[in-house]
């Protein structure tokens, strides 16, 4: 006998084997409307037929139809009706049926029963199923199918492609066989973090966009604001993936793990950046880590390798700036860009279910709350990760479960949250403390001894018995990610930041303590530009920051860190007095950056010069770079800055300038010849020519004389050619992606629209 693999393909029976041991899945725990949505998901993977979902409460004793291949030209039409309960092992008795028979006869005798299937989470025995097929095809059900907890679970486990399109499942039981065996040692423990919390899963439109964009493209970006869900996706999607037995999952958390972490000879490989550009504020050494790495990613890419990317709105967006031509094409063009905050009413509201559902709260609270609950799911900005917070005694202790409260706590979560954090036991904020102080997560074993002997000094209690309340928090406020405990949300960090924003004893602290990492990535001057959820140091504590800031360990990647705080994030005086007092910071080795307006080193000798603190053999050495970096680059990037320009003497400016006119616009011919010579496939044709074309414009706007306006259109048009040159090569070379990952492709359902008055609401059976 050949049985349907739920993929689409027909293997040999005797072929089959379980993917792990048999047990029951929790369909009693979803509600009504997700099982429905999964009864329907089953039908479409069994029959390989559309299937149409009918809402309302007057359903004619459809809860779906799905179409029936017949030999006319009018297909026949069948019903399916689902039945579920709330209550645990229990089972299909043959009365149940009884509530459906005067529909199911105006359903046969509509033309619309040619075929019934009746499914329901119960338990079916044999007999009731026999009496129940026969009462059918008394009615006139030429095909009745009666299926109960024990198909639906094994058409589940038996198809990964179904288990992509309903996720949920693989946190209703024992499905950690499957996810355990095809895990990378680093990432499992994350991965199995996550599965408690799967359960909750709502499949939404980005979803779907997101899986769509890695089949498509193998990358995609999700931007969110906080709260918006687009790690729960990321965590969902990596678990999917690591269903292929031919795929490794990787869970990072920088661009230099990936360059680390990528293998040419493994095709098989899914990686998933959590905060690809840092967590509450954007990294700059991360963003031009980027800007390296993604010839790379283009590269794993086409040998078969899939990338899932998260970031929040703002963060990315200076990301983006600072990228400019250097960014992914598919980023650029948005074709992998998925937005995870735009959520339909019915979305949120099965998100907002199931939060509370599986939740902790009391029966009797979800019956206070039921009627406003549809409230709550209506509003605008709606967050799935406040959502969950409901769901928590932890959170809502001083919250009214009234409409008005409830709607204010989806409305404004960062100020309950303050007030949440700020209700907390000394000894627990202390906790919180210490891990915000380690960006990287607190590890017991292996952490800055300094910063945690601040936070004990701060908080007056010892590392240890702050250590002892970690278990306390974990699954409210914190979680532990392998050896780490993390935050449980980065929001719980932003609300943390304005806790201490409040509390200048703690600044100081802090600034004395913290490890110079959190300080050069998380903080910033008052004075200075705002940096959105950064934490500012108030001018008093000036004296305090410079001195520490010249206590930098001098290592090129924390010297990069530094320059760029200098530049961005001092204030006037701040700047000021680090570098007059600490003058030898200025000399440091740092990474340089391409282009080279992006350099946080030469940007800081730029604020230094123009405040008259910068050495003349440092200026000189400056000039000599940009000079370099324009004739010899052809990186005109800086041109238009300022404080850069400034660094070029007016003699040095004019000679400049001569040497592009008379040496270099000569020389593109040659350079252009190179360049196509030596392109790398893996990057766009186009991305080639970037700087040079740059220059040109530059050099353009600047002003020319004839002659050199008519080499510039010569240059132009060669240009031109040879990106078609490069196009028609990286064609010819371009090698078929052979890898598989057609299993984490899911299908999207088209609802028929329902009149919310007639439906039935979600939260109907919220309190049962």
């Amino acid at each position: 006998m050949n049985v349907d693999d739920g993929m689409g393909e027909v293997v040999p029976a005797r072929n089959r084997r379980a993917h792990g041991p048999w047990s029951d899945l929790a369909l009693h725990t979803i509600g009504w409307r997700a099982f429905q949505d999964l009864c329907s998901q089953v039908c479409e993977v069994v029959l390989s037929r559309p299937v149409e979902i009918f809402r309302e409460a007057q359903d004619g004793g459809q809860d779906a139809v799905f179409l029936i291949p017949s030999g006319s030209d009018a297909p026949a039409i069948g019903t399916i009706q689902c039945k579920h309960t709330s209550e645990a092992g229990k089972a299909l008795k043959a009365g149940e049926l009884s509530g459906e028979i005067e529909n199911v006869k105006e359903l046969v005798k509509a033309g619309l029963a040619d075929t019934y299937v009746f499914m329901t989470n119960m338990s079916i025995d044999a007999p009731v199923a026999v009496k129940m097929r026969a009462r059918l095809r008394e009615l006139g059900v030429r095909k009745p199918h009666i299926l109960g907890s024990q198909y639906i679970v094994r058409v589940i486990r038996s198809s990964a492609r179904l288990r992509a399109l309903v996720p949920q499942v693989y946190g209703l039981g024992d499905l950690t066989s499957i996810v355990d065996e095809r895990l990378s040692e680093q990432s499992r423990a994350l991965l199995d973090s996550w599965i408690p919390k799967l359960r909750t899963y709502v499949p939404t439109k980005a979803h779907r966009d997101a899986v769509n964009a890695i089949s498509d493209h193998g990358v995609v970006l999700l931007l969110g604001n906080p709260s918006s869900g687009k790690s729960a996706i990321g965590a969902i999607i990596s678990t999917i993936a690591s269903e292929n037995p031919d795929s490794t999952v990787l869970a990072l958390t920088s661009p230099r793990d990936f360059e680390a972490g990528w293998n040419p000879n493994d095709p098989g490989r899914f990686f998933w950046i959590d905060d690809a550009f840092g967590s509450n504020v954007l990294r700059d050494d991360y963003v031009q880590d980027w800007a390296s790495a993604f010839t790379k990613l283009r590269a794993a890419i086409r040998h078969g390798n899939r990338f899932l990317l998260t970031s929040r709105k703002h963060i990315y967006e200076g990301a983006r700036r600072q990228l400019g031509q250097r960014n992914l094409t598919q980023f650029t063009d948005g074709s992998s860009v998925v937005d995870v905050g735009d959520l339909t009413f019915d979305e949120k509201a099965q998100i907002l279910y199931n939060h509370i559902n599986f939740g902790e709260q009391s029966q009797s609270w979800r019956s206070i709350v039921k009627p406003h609950l549809a409230a709550v799911a209506a509003v605008e900005n709606f967050l799935p990760g406040i959502a969950e917070r409901l769901g928590d005694p932890n959170f809502t202790k001083g919250l009214t479960p009234r409409k008005p409260s409830l709607v204010r706590f989806m409305e404004e979560p960062t100020e309950h949250l303050i007030d949440t954090v700020n209700a907390l036991d000394e000894q627990l904020k202390a906790a919180l403390i210490l891990v915000y102080v380690h960006q990287a997560g607190f590890d017991p074993g292996n952490h800055d001894p300094l910063a945690a002997k601040a936070v004990a000094e701060l908080t007056g209690y010892s590392v240890t018995k702050i250590q002892d309340c970690f278990m306390e928090l974990e699954g409210s406020f914190l979680k532990l990610s392998g050896p780490r405990w993390t935050f449980a949300h980065p929001t719980i960090s932003d609300a943390l930041t304005e806790v201490m924003r409040q509390k200048p004893h703690m600044m100081a602290a802090l600034i004395r303590g913290a490890p110079i990492d959190t300080i050069l990535g998380s903080f910033t001057c008052e004075g200075s530009p705002i940096i959105r959820d950064a934490l500012v140091i108030p001018s008093a504590l000036d004296d305090a920051l410079v001195a520490r800031l010249g206590r930098t360990p001098d290592e090129r990647h924390r010297n990069r860190m530094l320059f760029h705080f200098l530049y961005y994030r001092a204030s006037e005086v701040v700047f000021s007095k680090v570098v007059q007092q600490y003058p030898d910071l200025l000399e440091r080795s740092s990474w340089r950056s391409d282009p080279v307006v992006d350099d946080p080193k030469l940007v800081t000798y730029g604020r230094a010069n123009r405040l008259g603190l910068l050495p003349d053999y440092l200026r000189e050495e400056a000039a000599e770079r940009l000079v370099s970096a324009a004739q010899d680059e052809l990186d005109a990037s800086f041109f238009d800055e300022e404080d850069m320009l400034g660094l070029l003497s007016p003699l040095r400016l004019v000679s400049m300038g001569m040497g592009l006119r008379t040496t270099v616009l000569p020389s593109l011919e040659n350079r252009i010849d190179e360049i196509v010579e030596n392109a790398d496939l893996d990057d766009e044709p186009d991305s080639h020519f970037v700087k040079l074309l740059d220059l040109l414009d530059r050099v353009e706007a600047i002003g020319v004389d004839a002659d050199a306006a008519a080499l510039i259109e010569e240059v132009r048009d060669q240009v031109g050619r040879s990106v078609e040159e490069i196009e028609e090569r990286k064609r010819d070379e371009e090698d078929e992606n052979n890898t598989d990952w057609t299993h984490i492709v899911t299908q999207k359902k088209e609802e028929a629209p329902v009149p919310p008055a007639a439906m039935r609401s979600t939260f109907d059976d919220i309190d049962t």
